[in-house]
């Protein structure tokens, strides 16, 4: 007959066993809930991306019609946006971002010497339309670069190391510009400040108020949120 000992220490065992793998389970979709985190951020700032590149050419659409002679201006902000949309990385990503804030200040800069652009019907839209882009993409950066630290920490931790390489994840890298891209950090400074509506000088020497836009996302929305859904 099988003794006691033996049934109470199978019975153990079999605990033990159950505990383990239940252990395992929970630490594998730990791993994989924070990499959908992930995911999940980084998607929300494509959008926002893919936004902005359709405003750009919206914006040299309408630039063409009114200052068709700045080719190389307006071809610069071309190579600048598509740039921005063949990155695959976040790092490729937030270089080229600083490329089209180059290029986009350069256009408003030259679209002080043109009246006709100024007082174009859609270009005060557009400009507020990217201004309010960019705040935007500020809070869903943060939200992709927080989601990133904590997988991060998570999967270089045991035993979570061993299930996000069982699973082929690696660690993901922020949404941050390159040190080449930081040394030009003032561009971003000059987008911000030349996207402003501009006084209109006129002989009364009037000026137009300031329109601040409204920015609907400046408070990051539970759709922006990693954690979300």
């Amino acid at each position: 007959m099988v003794g006691l000992t033996t049934i109470v220490g199978g019975f153990v065992g079999l605990i033990v066993a159950y505990s383990g793998v239940r252990y395992a389970g929970h630490v594998e979709q730990h791993v994989l809930e924070a990499d959908e985190r992930c995911e999940r951020a980084w998607a929300n700032v494509e959008v926002l991306l893919e936004r902005r590149a359709d405003e750009v050419g919206s914006l040299v659409d309408l630039a063409a019609e009114h200052a068709g002679h700045e080719q190389a201006v307006l071809q610069q902000v071309l190579d600048a946006r598509e740039r921005a949309l063949e990155a695959q990385q976040p790092a490729e990503a937030a270089d080229a971002s600083i490329e089209v804030r180059e290029a986009l200040a350069e256009l408003f800069s030259t679209a002080d010497a043109v009246p006709s652009l100024q007082s174009a019907d859609r270009f005060d839209e557009i400009r507020d339309s990217l201004t309010s882009i960019e705040r935007r993409l500020e809070n869903r950066r943060e939200h992709y670069n927080e989601a990133v630290a904590a997988y991060n920490v998570r999967i270089a931790r045991f035993p979570e190391r061993f299930a996000a390489s069982r699973h082929g994840l690696e660690p993901r890298e922020p949404f941050r510009a390159s040190d080449r891209a930081h040394e030009r950090v003032d561009i971003r400074d000059r987008f911000d400040v030349s996207i402003q509506p501009r006084a209109t000088a006129g002989d009364g020497d009037e000026s137009t108020p300031d329109r601040q836009p409204v920015d609907s996302d400046e408070s990051p929305s539970n759709a922006d949120d990693p954690d979300s859904g």
